[in-house]
């Protein structure tokens, strides 16, 4: 009777040893892939903690806009760093930061207390007066004592008071207003009033 294959003297070993280098083989060739994939996976990791990272910042950001114009809704256009800090639930210094910003974005002014507080003010409309009518009462939508003129707007756009005056008039000037705005708000024309309002949310 003939012997099977496996049961040749040494076909065992032989058999061992094939599997051994075929394993070895695909190691290999998995370690020399990994070596030559590695920059690349380095770089996507990189990539994605990044715009993680900026994702986070952005939300924060925003956040934070949302508790100054509430703020200043609430105050009537005057805010402290201790404040803002306890609204928002931030640091003294990071408060102080985001108000010298928007100080400097809109124009605001400095304004000594008593105490020895300084207080930050912007200008703000009656107070008796009321909501655009082009908004009334939209969620996100800052009351009527926050608004910018053409040329302040167009500043910070970036733009020209051309650019803004064609665009005002078209649906798109709040997406348009949001890519450009550097904290990312959208804006709203009145043109009863010509004022530009912010719109956080829409």
């Amino acid at each position: 009777m003939p012997l099977r294959p496996f049961h040749r003297p040494g076909a065992g070993l032989e058999y061992r040893l094939t599997v051994a280098l075929a394993l070895a083989g695909l190691v290999l060739v998995g370690l020399l892939a990994i070596q030559l994939l590695f920059p690349w996976l380095v770089a996507a990791a990189g990539i994605g903690a990044g715009v993680w990272c900026w994702r986070r910042h952005r939300a924060h950001e925003r956040a934070l806009h949302q508790v100054f114009y509430a703020q200043i809704a609430a105050h009537r256009g005057r805010i402290s760093v201790l404040d803002f800090a306890i609204a928002a639930q931030i640091t003294g210094s990071e408060a102080r930061k985001f108000l010298d910003q928007r100080a400097e974005d809109f124009w605001g002014d400095f304004e000594p207390t008593p105490a020895g507080d300084v207080l930050y003010t912007f200008r703000h409309g009656s107070p008796a007066a009321v909501s655009p009518p082009s908004m009334p009462s939209a969620a996100g939508v800052t009351p009527d004592n926050f608004w910018l003129t053409a040329p302040d707007l167009a500043q910070r756009l970036s733009c020209t008071e051309t650019d803004l005056a064609i665009r005002r008039s078209t649906p798109d000037l709040l997406h348009w207003s949001r890519d450009r705005d550097p904290d990312g708000c959208g804006w709203r024309y009145d043109a009863e009033r010509d004022r530009y309002w912010p719109v956080l949310k829409f």
